[in-house]
């Protein structure tokens, strides 16, 4: 197995565990929220639920913004060089390959940082450690990491059957 294949395979992997886990912490938002909203109907409220549902939507976005790249659904600047040749966009897009790279990489080094300086700081119901929410950040840079190193073998190969 070539470290192409074997980076092809484990984005793919990594990527059907996060679809995964977003619908279910898409369904615990919003059992969550309609809980919350009969309690309140019945003259209680749950303190937590708003917290929780919170985090979890930054969950969403940051490991959404993983599925999102992984199946290709940001806009995309496949059009720039185009007409230069598929030799020159193929460097094109490597280059921004390298940059999106580098963007992840600072990403992970600041959220790993951030999330180990937030150790000591509790959130305001749950009294959890913010390190436990903030863990998303560092984690969802990581996953970008291995989409992007993945699809950089397929440009740099010039193999579009692995994606």
């Amino acid at each position: 197995m070539t470290l192409s294949s074997l980076l092809q395979q484990t984005s793919r992997w990594i990527n059907a565990i996060v679809e995964k886990l977003l619908i279910g912490i898409g369904s615990c938002i919003c059992m969550i929220l309609f809980i919350q909203v009969i309690f309140r109907y019945m003259g209680s409220s749950l303190g937590w639920s708003e917290e929780v549902s919170r985090h979890m939507l930054v969950a969403i976005t940051f490991l959404g913004g993983t599925a999102a790249y992984k199946r290709a659904s940001f806009i995309g600047l496949k059009g720039i060089g185009h007409g230069l040749g598929p030799r020159f966009q193929r460097i094109v897009v490597v280059a921004l390959q390298v940059l999106t790279l580098a963007c992840f990489s600072i990403l992970a080094w600041f959220g790993i940082s951030y999330t180990i300086n937030a150790w000591h700081h509790t959130s305001a119901s749950l009294q959890i450690p913010m390190s436990i929410p903030f863990a998303v950040i560092p984690v969802s840079a990581v996953i970008f990491i291995v989409h992007v190193l993945s699809d950089m073998t397929i440009s740099i190969s010039g193999d579009r059957s692995g994606s």
